[in-house]
């Protein structure tokens, strides 16, 4: 079984590696949180599509919408 690690103990890790490795590891990470970022955004889009075609959603043009959102 694979043991989750602590944040602190993740922290340390990154602090023995190289300044290389340092690098690879920050643009990894970035990759991925925008992976996920588009993966939730498309996600988003998907349910907002599928509630406009079941009629729980309208259109609002943008005075509509700022003043719904100021009610």
């Amino acid at each position: 079984m694979i043991r989750k690690l602590a944040f602190d103990e993740v922290v340390e890790a990154v602090d023995r590696l190289s300044t290389e490795e340092k690098s690879d590891l920050l643009h990894l990470l970035q990759r991925r949180l925008a992976d996920q970022e588009r993966s939730r955004l498309a996600a988003d889009i998907k349910e907002a599509r599928a509630e406009f075609a079941a009629g729980k959603a309208q259109l609002l043009d943008i005075d509509a919408l700022t003043a719904e959102l100021q009610e």
